[in-house]
């Protein structure tokens, strides 16, 4: 199991990526600007495909480094005001979402792993 701790779910989320394998992170507030800086959009939660190609068309770059140094103006421009606005926050770590831990659960699954067993002489794995 790995642990990311951190300031909020965005940060958490980043943080745990860093602890994989079954190791734990702790990622401070004053680690975000460096910790980001290297990453891509598409590391950054909520931020998939369309919106990297639409960076990379219309502001030429898809690096949070790169992108960090742009304005909220621009970023808007560029992405259109509700992801222009998350992305300009998220970049700096700021996340107002709030963990939902009492969710009513849609589905649960369980997977077993034992190896594999021949049935009959004749099988091979």
């Amino acid at each position: 199991m790995s642990i990311g701790i951190s300031h909020n779910i965005l940060l958490a989320r980043l943080a745990t990526r860093r602890a994989k394998p079954g190791g734990s992170y702790h990622l401070t507030l004053d680690e975000v600007p460096a910790f980001v800086a290297p990453l891509d959009i598409c590391d950054l939660h909520g931020f998939g495909w369309s919106t990297k190609q639409k960076a990379q068309e219309r502001l030429g770059t898809t690096s949070v480094g790169d992108l960090v140094k742009k304005s909220k103006g621009v970023l808007i421009d560029a992405l259109g005001k509700g992801t222009g606005e998350l992305l300009y926050n998220a970049m700096r770590g700021v996340d107002d979402k709030k963990l939902e831990s009492d969710k009513p659960r849609k589905s649960v699954s369980c997977e077993i792993n034992v190896g594999c067993l021949p049935h009959h002489p004749m099988d091979i794995c």
